[in-house]
């Protein structure tokens, strides 16, 4: 049952001077009380600290509160409205850019009441999803990132999707990761559609062609006049596992996963810590690669999830086979998920994937309640 919506909203890059004017946020305020329709209950409080002169606000609603808490240092101010009824959505963006001249803005949406809640992240300018099935060549790949490139050269290219290329990267933002071949896109519980494959899952002559096909694109993309932004890098990566994935799905190697005690096992350590490392939307054991969407909580990582996923069927699964080595491809590919649609796109790819793969009353798939019916849709 949902019980309410609340916004978690982040601006970055502000004018410090601004945030250290309460006259301005209370007018923030009273902007968005206006728009939406809102009634305060009693007087606001407004509090402005020594040192950096942040400033903090409240207002008690007849819904609930709004918030704000501001950081002058950092250039970043924080709010949180929070609704027990269906209100429009107002555009935070906007605003808050005219207000306190934010360059980045990252809302986080959340349904309260819904305990597998989604917070689907609202983008910060373009997020589109990558048409991955009409990408393949490198002529290709170079049109859709000049196409892409034209469409964003109006903005700053030092910020895609609230992402900026700072040294120091502000809480909750994304961050990236480089290890091993594949680059790592993470962000505070942010929620993640990861494919991890067996060690034998692709021939060796598959992988030098997928090579190949990066190192080509890669010479095409050099030939661009400016560097690659954040979301375009990301598009990229998503297309090339695609592409994978193609592979993986005729079965090569082994498909240990294909025994149904070892896809147990495999399932079960998914759900293990299902609710106290991180909530799982949906995830499928296919016969030689794994794929799962989920949402890290509790400031658990990424990489210590997948470790912890790894090692422990590893050591169990080769001790049942008795085998030895490596029984997972050390690298892994995750996607940090963008918006809805993104959202909606990972599920749908997660739970057709046995279809797509031609496996009849394929049991090692599952999806949290209503995300079920995103099957085949």
């Amino acid at each position: 049952m949902i019980v309410g919506t609340e916004w978690l909203v982040e601006a970055f890059d502000c004018e410090a001077e601004k945030l250290r004017d309460p006259a301005i946020l209370c007018k923030i305020f009273e902007r968005l009380i206006s728009d939406l329709g809102l009634k305060t209950i009693g007087e606001e409080i407004w509090h402005q600290f020594a040192g950096e002169k942040g400033v903090t606000g409240l207002v008690a609603l007849t819904e609930s509160h709004l918030a704000c808490h501001t950081y002058p240092e950092y250039k970043t101010a924080t709010f949180n409205l929070y609704c027990c009824k269906n209100r429009p959505e107002w555009n935070w963006n906007a605003n808050l850019r005219e207000l306190l001249g934010a360059e980045n803005v990252k809302i986080t949406k959340i349904e309260r009441g819904n305990n597998r809640n989604a917070a689907i992240l609202a983008a910060v300018g373009k997020a589109s999803c990558l048409p991955v099935s009409s990408v393949q060549t490198s002529k290709e790949v170079l049109e859709f990132v000049s196409s892409e490139v034209a469409a964003g050269s109006r903005h700053d290219s030092r910020q895609d999707d609230g992402v900026t290329n700072k040294k120091f990267v502000n809480y909750g933002q994304v961050k990236i990761r480089q290890r091993g071949r594949l680059p790592h896109w993470e962000k505070e519980d942010g929620i993640y559609f990861v494919t991890f494959r067996l060690a034998d899952s692709l021939p060796q002559g598959v992988l030098e062609k997928i090579k190949a096909e990066r190192e080509q694109n890669k010479k095409a993309i050099t030939n661009l006049e400016r560097e690659l932004s954040v979301s375009e890098k990301q598009k990229i990566d998503w297309l090339f596992s695609e592409r994978i994935d193609e592979y993986l799905d005729k079965n090569y190697g082994e498909c240990h996963l294909r025994k149904p005690e070892i896809a147990k096992i495999v399932a079960d350590s998914l759900q293990h810590f299902d609710n106290e490392r991180y909530h799982l939307f949906t995830w499928c054991v296919m016969p030689n690669h794994v794929h799962t969407v989920f949402r890290a909580v509790q400031k658990n990582e990424l990489e210590e999830i997948l470790h912890s996923w790894k090692s422990y069927t590893a050591k169990k699964i080769n001790k049942i086979l008795k085998r030895e080595g490596h029984f997972w491809q050390r690298e892994y590919y995750d996607h940090l998920v963008r918006d809805e649609k993104d959202f909606e796109r990972v599920i749908q790819y997660t739970l057709n994937n046995p279809a797509k793969a031609n496996l009849k009353n394929w049991q090692w798939v599952w999806a949290y309640g209503k995300y079920n019916e995103m099957s085949q849709t």
